[in-house]
C-alpha cells in the first residue's frame, strides 16, 4: 500500500519548509507531492521542484471544498497509478480538513494507507488567526501531529499560551516545537488517525477573499517593499516571484510582516503576480488600491 501523510496549518506557519524536512525523513523512499493553493497562482510549486518528486499543483481554492475537489480526486487517482513509495499532501492554509479520513476511506482508495495529518502552527501569529479564521480551529482537530513552529520568535511565556490553546482544541494529539520546520525521526511514531468527526466536503467560505497583483519588470526592492506595506495589515498572506531591478525575488508576507529575498532558482511561469489572501473583517481590496495610486507605472493588473 502507499503511505499517504497530510500537512496542514495556517497560513504562513512554515507547511512548505516542513514540507521539505518531513520529506527528507522519508527518503529514499519515492514521493509524490500533491501541493493545494487556494490562490489564483500558485507559489509553492516552485518552492519545491528541486525535490525530484512528481508534483501535482491544485490553485484557486481548497482540495476539500467542492469547488476544487475533483481535481484532488483526479490528482489521488495519478498517484494510485503511479503507485510511489508515499504521497505528501499539502492542503491550503484556508483548507477545512475535517472530511479528510472520510475522503481517503473510499473503496477507490484502498491502495492508499493513510498515515494522518500534520498540523503546522506559528507559535508568533497563533492566537490571532486561531481567533479569527474558522479553519485554523479544524485543521488541530483531525491530525495526530501538532509541531509548534517558529519556536525562537515568543517566550517560554507566550510558547505555554500556545500549548495550553492546542490541548483545549485537539486533546488527543501529540504536540511538539520546533523552529525552521524541523522535524524528529520519533515525532512520525505519534501519526496517527485521529478518528474525528467526519464533515462533508466544505463548502465555499464567502468570507474568503482572494486577489492576484500583477506587476511589472524594473521595480526596486524597497518600492515593492513599501508597495506592500501599504496593504499587508489587511491580508493574511501575500506571497509570488517578482522580477526587480536587483533580481528574482520571492515576497513571502504574514500579515504586516513583509520578507523579501532573493531567489536563485528558475522564474516560474506567473512571476511578477502576488498572490493575495484575507478574510473575514478585512478590506484588502480598498488599501491596494491605495498602494496601486503610489505606483502606478508599476502595477500591470489587478483581479
Amino acid at each position: 500500500m502507499i503511505g499517504i501523510y497530510l500537512v496542514t496549518g495556517f497560513l504562513g506557519a512554515g507547511k512548505t519548509t516542513l514540507l521539505r524536512n518531513l520529506a527528507r525523513l522519508l527518503a529514499p523512499q519515492r514521493l509524490r507531492l500533491i501541493i493545494n493553493e487556494f490562490g489564483k497562482v500558485g507559489v509553492d510549486g516552485a518552492l519545491l521542484a528541486d525535490m525530484r518528486a512528481a508534483l501535482d499543483e491544485i490553485n484557486n481554492g481548497s482540495i476539500f471544498c467542492s469547488c476544487r475537489f475533483d481535481r484532488f480526486e483526479e490528482a489521488l487517482g495519478d498517484a494510485l497509478k503511479d503507485n510511489p513509495d508515499a504521497v505528501i499532501v499539502e492542503a491550503s492554509g484556508l483548507s477545512d480538513p475535517s472530511a479528510v479520513e472520510r475522503i481517503l476511506g473510499a473503496q477507490r482508495y484502498s491502495g492508499f494507507d493513510y498515515k494522518g495529518a500534520i498540523c503546522v502552527v506559528d507559535a508568533k501569529n497563533f492566537h490571532k488567526v486561531f481567533a479569527t479564521a474558522r479553519v485554523c480551529r479544524r485543521q488541530p482537530a483531525v491530525s495526530g501531529l501538532i509541531v509548534i513552529n517558529k519556536a525562537d520568535l515568543v517566550s517560554a511565556a507566550e510558547l505555554e499560551s500556545v500549548k495550553d490553546t492546542l490541548r483545549g482544541a485537539a486533546p488527543a494529539a501529540e504536540i511538539r516545537v520546533t523552529s525552521f520546520g524541523v522535524m524528529e525521526p520519533s515525532w512520525l511514531d505519534a501519526l496517527r488517525r485521529t478518528g474525528a468527526p467526519d464533515a462533508q466536503t466544505e463548502g465555499r467560505d464567502l468570507t474568503l477573499q482572494k486577489y492576484a497583483l500583477k506587476i511589472r519588470d524594473g521595480m526596486s526592492r524597497g518600492e515593492l517593499a513599501h508597495l506592500i506595506a501599504i496593504f499587508a495589515e489587511d491580508t493574511y498572506r501575500v506571497k509570488g516571484f517578482v522580477l526587480l531591478a536587483e533580481g528574482l525575488h520571492l515576497a513571502d508576507c504574514v500579515g504586516p510582516l513583509v520578507d523579501i529575498s532573493p531567489w536563485e532558482g528558475e522564474a516560474p511561469a506567473d512571476v511578477n503576480t502576488l498572490v493575495v489572501l484575507a478574510g473575514k473583517g478585512m478590506n484588502p481590496r480598498r488599501s491596494i488600491r491605495t498602494a496601486m495610486e503610489w505606483y502606478p507605472e508599476r502595477i500591470e493588473k489587478f483581479e
